[in-house]
């Protein structure tokens, strides 16, 4: 029998407090109650925590002119990311892709595409916490909840982001919401490294064949000569001199923020446990210095996730040149991933053929859409289709470069 309710809460903890379950299934650190508390207030004014037969969907109301752009339905569909996809596009397709787009922004006027998102903010993780046993009517249930409250927020469109192809539990919420008409889209691939196969950093490099494993070597070189100092700190490691550093990422990569901004990213990511900073710094002498000053060369923040066997990278940024990014993103963070054991590294979407070519594999990323209006509908599926076709085709580059190299 079909539940017939649900329940709503406006704060994880309120939810929490009621006994909602965030630690349902393989949910991780990521669906935690301090990750979720953490990001309240973030990515939207508002957030809902809807509950039905044991799921639990986290939800956040993006009108077109929020702030926060990540999970805005425009901006995944018709802008900047699809943007940069055409421009890594070879001719003629570049030139029908551009084409295509305009046509779509032309049809999805930015203020039609207000938004219920369902996602779990500041990861490739689903919104909705699911375990093996839920089942299809409760998932419908579940749906029917996000839906009606996107209708009483006026929200025109309801998305869920996000949905992974390594989650046994999620794919009867794929199948779920496929029935119910949404239009599903490719919005690109988590990389992840499983580090359980290495002892320790130099049996990574020899998994690789002698051509790729020279090309690795060069790149550690490079950073070896720096003499740098590597050293994993706790929370008390996101200092003011990597805050100034991620800032200028930001910039660097045309996202608006602040001093301000980077701090309360920074203390947010402190209140979740498991937080570690890995950070390099090297010396340096300048003409108007009576002595060598350390600065640091980069460093990346992540979580480690013991219960899932996971290390989810969060914040990072690095100086340009002597390959400082490889080092400490991927070489540094991997001889700590082997010598804590087992773990698995997530790090994120984007630049696919840099990561598979160092051992990552690709797992799909599908985001789900439905708007109430049909011409709204229609025009929100066909941009759909040019990212998702535009994304495929990065997939699909990636790995036949990696048959090529490896």
């Amino acid at each position: 029998m079909r539940a017939t309710a649900w329940t709503s809460w406006t704060s994880i903890r309120e939810a929490m407090a009621h006994g909602a379950d965030v630690q349902g299934g393989d949910s991780g650190l990521h669906r935690s109650l301090p990750w979720l508390a953490a990001e309240e207030g973030r990515v939207s004014r508002d957030q809902y925590y809807l509950c039905a037969g044991g799921a639990l969907a986290s939800c956040y109301p993006l009108p077109h002119t929020a702030a926060h752009r990540t999970y805005a339905t425009w901006e995944i569909v018709c802008g900047s990311p699809v943007e940069e996809l055409i421009k890594q596009t070879a001719q003629p397709r570049r030139e029908s892709a551009g084409a295509e787009l305009a046509h779509v922004r032309s049809q999805l006027p930015a203020p039609a595409t207000d938004t219920l998102a369902v996602v779990t903010p500041g990861c490739v993780f689903s919104g909705v916490t699911l375990s093996p046993e839920t089942s299809a009517d409760s998932l419908n249930t579940l749906v029917d909840g996000v839906e009606a409250q996107a209708g009483e927020l006026g929200l025109p469109v309801v998305q869920f982001g996000n949905l992974r192809e390594d989650n046994a539990a999620e794919q009867a919420l794929h199948q779920v919401l496929r029935a119910r008409g949404y239009s599903a889209v490719t919005v690109g691939a988590d990389a992840v490294l499983d580090t359980s196969a290495y002892a320790d950093l130099e049996a990574y490099f020899g998994s690789f064949r002698a051509h790729r494993r020279k090309v690795l070597r060069k790149e550690r070189s490079l950073f070896e000569g720096e003499r740098a100092t590597v050293r994993v700190e706790g929370p008390e490691g996101l200092t003011e001199d990597l805050a100034a550093l991620q800032l200028a990422r930001y910039r660097r990569y045309g996202h608006q923020a602040d001093t301000r901004a980077v701090q309360d990213r920074f203390t947010r990511a402190a209140t979740i446990p498991g937080l570690k900073v890995l950070r390099a710094d090297a010396e340096e002498t300048s003409p108007s210095a009576g002595s060598p000053t350390s600065s640091p060369l980069g460093f990346i923040a992540f979580y480690e996730d013991h219960r899932t066997h996971r290390i989810l990278t969060r914040l990072g940024a690095f100086r340009a040149g002597k390959a400082a990014y490889f080092n400490i993103a991927y070489y540094e963070l991997i001889a700590h991933a082997t010598q804590v054991g087992g773990m698995r590294i997530h790090y994120g979407d984007s630049t696919y053929l840099a990561k598979i070519l160092r051992g990552c594999s690709l797992t799909r990323l599908t985001s789900y859409f439905r708007a109430t209006d049909p011409s709204l509908h229609r025009a929100l599926a066909r941009a759909g289709r040019l990212r998702t076709a535009l994304e495929e085709l990065q997939l699909g580059q990636a790995a036949s470069e990696r048959g090529k190299r490896c």
